[in-house]
């Protein structure tokens, strides 16, 4: 009863037979994916579905904002787009302040650390014969 609902909601007694075709071929082929050794090609389908369900949320949500009501739909998935990469940009940026060619406090733990540490030279016996002359 649930499947002739959810069929109804979507359409499908108006679905030509190209159409049943297409979706059933799509549908196929998710399934062999799904069982073949590169299943993991599904992750990164399903990922980009939920990076687009992502921003077409922020899009809703910006065109129920009063004054970004009168951009267009394009503008404001421009935007949405832009909202949805700050946190990869916070990802970056954080990573590249890790780094001691930006970050001094880095650096100055480093130096800390190798402060730390003895020069010696090693001690050989008297038969030790270097391996490359």
């Amino acid at each position: 009863m649930m499947l002739v609902t959810i069929f109804s909601f979507i359409g499908v007694e108006a679905w030509s037979g190209a159409a049943w075709f297409g979706y059933g071929l799509l549908a196929s082929l998710v399934v062999v994916l799904a069982l073949s050794s590169y299943r993991w090609l599904l992750l990164y389908l399903f990922g980009g579905m939920a990076y687009w369900f992502t921003v077409e949320l922020i899009q809703n949500i910006l065109a129920g904002r009063p004054m970004l009501m009168e951009l267009s739909s394009w503008h404001r998935y421009i935007i949405a787009m832009g909202i949805s990469w700050l946190p990869l940009a916070a990802w970056v940026l954080y990573r590249a302040l890790r780094y001691d060619d930006v970050s001094q406090t880095v650096s100055q733990q480093r130096e800390l650390e190798a402060a730390r540490y003895i020069e010696h030279t090693p001690v050989y016996d008297d038969n030790y014969q270097p391996r490359f002359r």
